[in-house]
């Protein structure tokens, strides 16, 4: 065992337990664990890409996609740092996994549920008033609450935070989010030898921990996350300074919301030129930025 282990919260390890074919075990147990259901025979999409250590490959969004031997199919996806519109980017992620079941002329009865995992490091804003870690979300009827009128659409938020002083014993789902927040937790260590997969996940991970190389590409890719963080902040505080400056120039209402406006776009602009210095894709810098790709190509 390594002296020190790689952090599972880097996307870049996490998918490596989580997200290759040859741990399908280990990530169908997890996933069974979520979904309330025995998961077997999953099918793990690993955009290769991103794995790779040319140096153009080190940024960009990286999720799990699972697909089931049932035709269901699932995205995983672990969120470090706070994501503004987290809710509405993880039903635009559930509408294309959906959208891309069924071809033109095909019938509607081909498609299967697609199911959204977030995993935060954070609590969520909308969630602050559960206590609860782990919500499930379906199309559900107002006043009838226990009626679901499709189960096609399933979203999954777990919360990280909301297991900290959790007795987490007799909890198995609160052992793994542990494990992931910290893979040396004490509490976790007490439980592994009663569970054979969280064993399996501690020595990929200690294997993958001794790679020199692998720990390289780690570290260059946590520098890349502090980076946008650092531009995604930039940006909305220096938003919020020069709409407020423009607001009392104006001194109404609607200035002051076109001000905040203008002063976002205009540092969006400012980080995405930024970015493009360091090479990120255009694609990375539109779903940050919230610029359009035309836009962010004319900087």
């Amino acid at each position: 065992m390594p002296d020190k282990l790689l952090q599972l919260k880097n996307d870049l390890v996490f998918q490596k337990v989580f997200g290759m074919q040859k741990n399908s075990t280990i990530t169908a147990h997890f996933l069974s664990l979520i979904l309330g259901r025995e998961v077997h025979d999953l099918d793990l999409d690993v955009n290769k890409r991103m794995l790779s250590s040319r140096s153009n490959s080190k940024t960009g969004r990286l999720d799990i996609r699972a697909k089931f031997n049932n035709g269901e199919d699932c995205n995983i996806e672990l969120q470090v740092m706070p994501y503004p519109y987290m809710t509405e980017r993880m039903l635009e992620y559930w509408s294309r996994m959906y959208d891309n079941k069924i071809n033109s002329g095909q019938s509607y009865k081909v498609l299967k549920p697609s199911i959204s995992i977030l995993i935060a490091d954070y609590e969520l804003d909308e969630l602050k008033d559960i206590s609860k870690y782990h919500t499930i979300w379906n199309l559900r009827e107002k006043d009838f609450c226990e009626k679901i009128i499709t189960r096609n659409i399933e979203m999954h938020v777990l919360e990280i935070p909301k297991i900290e002083n959790m007795e987490i014993l007799n909890d198995e789902l609160a052992q793994w989010l542990k494990f992931i927040e910290n893979p040396g937790n004490e509490e976790v260590d007490k439980v592994m030898s009663e569970n054979i997969f969280l064993k399996q996940a501690k020595e990929e991970l200690a294997h993958l921990s001794g790679d020199p190389d692998f720990q390289r590409l780690v570290e260059s890719r946590e520098g890349m996350l502090k980076d946008i963080y650092c531009f995604k902040e930039e940006a909305r505080e220096k938003g919020l300074e020069e709409g407020r400056k423009e607001g009392r120039k104006k001194g109404r209402e609607e200035g002051r919301k076109e001000g905040r406006e203008e002063g976002e776009i205009s540092n969006a602009k400012k980080i995405a030129q930024k970015m493009k210095a360091k090479n990120m894709p255009i694609d990375e810098i539109a779903e940050l930025t919230e610029l359009s790709k035309e836009e962010i190509e004319k900087l």
